[in-house]
């Protein structure tokens, strides 16, 4: 007999995970283009705005190994949850490309924080019967 899979726990992780993912990949499509016409940037700057996310996210998820180890994995995703809300919130004061791209990098730092925490829960709350097709 195995274990259940679909917990209340493990969808609402999920479903934490799915809305962080959705914003992420909605913002990363769309800065590039925003950069270009707003702020009258060259493409590779417009690139530049769009990956600079994935190098706080980098940062993000190197702190977050370390910090969940002290730390509960919930309070650590808490964290990144309010300073993904926080960062999104910043898109609307936006007037320079500087400010832009500074957003841009601590949304990415928020992030790896808020991803890293969430595999961990997950792989903590898939019965271990069931791993490879929890985590898949």
């Amino acid at each position: 007999m195995y274990d259940k899979l679909w917990s209340k726990d493990f969808i609402t992780i999920t479903f934490v995970n799915f809305l962080m993912y959705l914003i992420h990949y909605t913002l990363i499509v769309t800065v590039t283009i925003f950069t270009i016409d707003k702020f009258h940037a060259s493409e590779s700057m417009g690139g530049l705005a769009a990956g600079i996310f994935i190098i706080g996210m980098l940062f993000g998820r190197l702190v977050s190994g370390r910090v969940i180890d002290h730390l509960q994995p919930k309070k650590v995703l808490l964290f990144g949850i309010i300073s993904s809300v926080i960062t999104v919130g910043l898109y609307f004061l936006i007037h320079s490309l500087t400010i832009l791209m500074m957003v841009r990098l601590l949304h990415g730092m928020a992030f790896g924080l808020a991803s890293t925490a969430t595999g961990t829960i997950s792989s903590r709350i898939i019965p271990e019967q069931r791993k490879g097709e929890g985590i898949g």
